[in-house]
């Protein structure tokens, strides 16, 4: 019955909203690796002129009217919430979608709302992730870590950071394999290399946002993996170091120079802490002494 179906969509915290203008086909909704050709129209910013939409990197509200977008692959923070809405869409449907933002200012409690009305004009489908083989899902994830680095070039480390973890969470999804799936040795490997490479990968990010207490936690899977990971000690080393504990940077930083005598990124976050250690215990025992002659 027409009155059943459903108009109105909502995320649970209110932040992405669709309403359907026309409806389109309900059993033709886009999956991850759906191809969507979308037609988008009609963009307001509101209050107006609160947000210069270039600084999303949105590759949907682009220039273009016509754009085609691969579920899933979309490489911004904005666009990737906008997959929600687009996920939502039958063929055909006409839907009007609105994305409410934080302000850019941080101390403002204000927030920033963008409508458009979007058309999912065809998408061709993805055969279902639980159908692939181990082949394929690790095909992906390589393209995924691609992605990440190319963004990392970028400077778009949140972006890249996300790229990372969608990379490494398809990863994990192969973990344990049925009995029945064949997974050949050298695949294995590749995995659990490309595995490596992600937490790191994922480190830095977080080192690059001050995120300091889960870039240690990364790195130190890595180390769990690799203990002659120097690119991971040095991480580490430096987000210790951030967090003060310099007796802690000075460890990992010293194992990661006798791996790479010649690292000299290595030698100079080295010295840099152990001078700090030095000052440190300097301060330590001049209070130690003013509290003995009191």
């Amino acid at each position: 019955m027409a009155s059943l179906v459903k108009t109105d969509y909502s995320t649970s915290d209110g932040t992405i909203k669709k309403h359907v203008i026309t409806h389109g086909a309900l059993e033709a909704k886009p999956m991850d690796g759906s191809v969507c050709h979308l037609h988008i129209e009609d963009i307001q910013i509101l209050p107006p002129n609160s947000l210069d939409l270039s600084t999303l990197n949105s590759e949907i509200l682009s220039s273009k009217p016509d754009i085609i977008i691969t579920i899933n692959e979309t490489l911004s923070q904005f666009d990737n919430q906008l997959e929600v809405a687009i996920r939502w869409m039958g063929e055909k449907e006409v839907a009007r979608i609105s994305i409410r933002l934080p302000a850019p200012d941080e101390s403002s409690n204000d927030s920033i709302t963008i409508e458009f009305t979007a058309t999912l004009t065809s998408h061709i489908p993805c055969k279902p992730i639980w159908t692939w083989s181990p082949k394929e899902k690790y095909n992906l994830a390589m393209k995924y870590k691609s992605m990440g680095v190319d963004l990392v070039r970028e400077n778009r480390f949140k972006d890249a950071f996300h790229r990372f973890s969608k990379s490494t969470k398809l990863l994990i999804s192969m973990e344990p394999m049925e009995p029945d799936v064949e997974r050949p040795e050298e695949l294995i490997m590749k995995i659990q290399e490309l595995k490596t490479s992600l937490y790191n990968n994922m480190a830095m990010c977080q080192v690059k946002y001050n995120n300091q207490e889960h870039a240690i936690e990364l790195c130190t899977k890595v180390l769990q993996r690799d203990e002659y990971n120097v690119k991971a000690l040095y991480r580490r080393g430096c987000a210790y170091g951030a967090l003060r504990d310099n007796e802690k940077a000075i460890e990992d930083l010293q194992r990661a120079a006798e791996l790479e005598p010649d690292n000299t990124a290595v030698k100079e976050k080295l010295k840099i802490y152990r001078e700090k250690f030095r000052l440190a215990k300097i301060q330590s025992d001049l209070m130690v002494k003013r509290m003995f002659k009191s």
